[in-house]
């Protein structure tokens, strides 16, 4: 059985921090897996061979994500759905017991803000959209 809480779990994850291409990033943003009161750990498992194509499977497990968040926020919290190097790394998904043909879809953190959110640069949407008639 992997670590008993988060903050177990940011404590074990530290060493492996510093084989990021970044170490000091990469401790810095443990403090997203500790900070808020919730954090749910979202799973893609793929059944190869089904009926459903894995691609759609996969799909599934974001739409949970989002569901997720959407769910968080209608009931007045705020949630946000990430995925960083402990997503990856397979050490770290050796400590949250992820097995082989599983992958991380995000970690969806709820709570409420003590402050409003940090903004970062977004796509421009309409660069990126293609109208056809």
């Amino acid at each position: 059985m992997g670590p008993q809480s988060r903050a177990d779990l940011a404590r074990a994850l530290a060493p492996l921090a510093a084989h990021q291409p970044d170490p000091g990033k990469a401790a810095r943003v443990l403090s997203k897996l500790t900070a808020p009161p919730l954090t749910i750990l979202v799973l893609s498992v793929p059944i190869p061979g089904h009926k459903v194509p894995e691609w759609e499977q996969q799909l599934s497990a974001g739409a949970v994500c989002m569901n997720l968040e959407h769910a968080a926020n209608a009931l007045g919290y705020t949630a946000s759905w990430i995925t960083d190097w402990y997503s990856y790394d397979p050490e770290a998904l050796a400590l949250y017991e992820v097995r082989a043909g599983e992958r991380v879809a995000g970690f969806i953190h709820i709570g409420t803000l003590a402050e409003p959110p940090l903004e970062r640069p977004r796509p421009d949407v309409a660069a990126l959209t293609t109208w056809r008639d």
